[in-house]
């Protein structure tokens, strides 16, 4: 019987000298970068909050075009958590732990979320069908050109696209607003399967009386109206998310070499279709290449346009 008691407390002695969870501590500041697990793009405009361990929301912001957060300020949380959410993208929801405080009880995050399937998105119901579908190919960092017709010539010019909106006049017709600029659909050529096609032509029959039939203008735009296929990007803190000037960036087998501007980006024109291979030297104070889409497959030699982030660690 004394054995069993013997045994009973020290047990009892055992657990009582386990350290208890934290359960409360103060945060300073903590900030980070929101990155698309898909293809490592940056995710702007997707909400961030700071929450206790009820549940209850301690404080919120949202990712800027970089994809970039930061809330400062935040004080004693009760078993805090930070919840990732957006309409196009799954939510992410986990807890904080001391121990990614640094000595200044700041926390860097690097997210990665997942893009919601088109079938299971919530359709927006603020838009008609004709202001929807048109927004679909005016996607942010990516680009569209604008045909003019001078003494008879076609010019076109490519826009890279960093705002976008697209607006009823209510007589059945729309404008496309990008960059603070309206646009006449007519003229607008979005990529479709290798090509650049008429936007009018696209979503003509979303319009009352077809409208690209009388334009005059081709389909789709001439190859020699392209621009040559751009590779671009940017160079990033794999923790802040914060731009790394200073980078080299080459393009394996070729001479080309960029360094990276006070933004962290680069790009590259070629000439030719293929596979590329981009090359990132880390700089002074990095250890190693974290992550990016490091092979390129340019399908065209004119018009392509390819996105390849890259992130350095210490």
């Amino acid at each position: 019987m004394k054995r069993v008691f013997y045994i009973t407390s020290m047990m009892a002695a055992l657990v009582i000298a386990q350290p208890k969870e934290t359960i409360e501590f103060q945060l300073n500041t903590i900030s980070g970068i929101v990155l698309n697990k898909k293809d490592q793009t940056p995710i702007p405009d997707l909400k961030v909050e700071i929450l206790s361990g009820n549940n209850l929301l301690k404080d919120s912001t949202f990712t800027d075009d970089d994809g970039n957060f930061m809330i400062e300020e935040v004080g004693y949380v009760w078993k805090p958590k930070i919840r990732f959410f957006s309409r196009d993208f799954e939510s992410i929801t986990h807890k904080l732990n001391p121990k990614q405080l640094d000595k200044n009880n700041n926390i860097a995050i690097r997210q990665l979320v997942s893009p919601i399937p088109n079938n299971k998105k919530i359709p927006s119901l603020t838009q008609n069908a004709i202001e929807l579908r048109a927004e679909t190919f005016f996607i942010r960092g990516n680009v569209f050109y604008y045909l003019s017709i001078v003494n008879n010539r076609y010019f076109a010019e490519r826009i890279i696209i960093r705002s976008k909106q697209v607006h009823d006049k209510g007589d059945g017709f729309i404008d496309i607003v990008v960059n603070g600029i309206t646009y006449d659909p007519a003229r607008c050529y979005v990529p479709q399967i290798g090509k650049y096609e008429n936007l009018a032509h696209i979503i003509d029959d979303y319009f009352p009386s077809p409208i690209f039939a009388r334009s005059g203008l081709p389909l789709h735009l001439p190859k020699d109206l392209l621009e040559p296929s751009t590779i671009y990007g940017a160079v990033k803190d794999a923790i802040t998310g914060k731009a790394v000037p200073g980078v080299e960036v080459r393009l394996a087998g070729s001479s080309k070499r960029r360094i990276t501007d006070q933004k962290g980006k680069f790009a590259f024109q070629v000439n030719e279709a293929g596979t590329y291979r981009i090359m990132v030297n880390p700089p002074l104070g990095y250890t190693k290449n974290e992550s990016g889409i490091s092979q390129i497959m340019v399908k065209s030699s004119r018009g392509g346009w390819y996105l390849s982030n890259h992130f350095v660690s210490r």
